[in-house]
């Protein structure tokens, strides 16, 4: 008996796409809100722009039948220093209200999503100093038969 395959950045991006409120601080990539789940951000992409991983961390706190991984993920945003530090800070705290305690928030196949604990927003690391960026990192406890 094997774990599912876990895919779990698609599911982070789909949930932020759909958010209105945190779309509408973001600036455009392809036709879309600048949302991405590698880095580094694409050359083109408008700022602000929100990057979701790699999973930083993964446990498997299995029990005899089952699959339970328990995943760390950070979720930054990231803007022009002097234009963009309002849209930024915004943006992080939307994040991490969209996440935080609400595990039906994402959907994520093969795995029922137990908990979801948000933190943050903090300083993320930037490039230059004509940048800023702020960090929510997610824990998130799935379980699979």
């Amino acid at each position: 008996m094997s774990a599912p395959p876990l895919e779990i950045l698609e599911p982070l991006r789909t949930a932020i796409v759909n958010a209105s409120d945190i779309v509408g601080q973001l600036g455009i990539f392809l036709d879309g809100p600048s949302v991405h789940t590698r880095r580094p951000i694409p050359p083109g992409a408008k700022y602000p722009a929100v990057t979701i991983g790699p999973i930083v961390t993964r446990v498997n706190l299995d029990g005899i039948n089952d699959f339970r991984p328990q995943v760390a993920i950070d979720v930054c945003v990231y803007g022009e220093q002097d234009k963009q530090f309002r849209e930024v800070e915004l943006a992080a705290e939307l994040i991490h209200s969209l996440f935080h305690s609400q595990r039906r928030s994402i959907t994520v196949t093969n795995y029922s999503v137990t908990q979801i604990l948000a933190g943050g927003p903090m300083p993320a690391p930037v490039d230059d100093a004509s940048r800023i960026g702020r960090r929510v990192p997610l824990v998130i406890s799935l379980y699979a038969r």
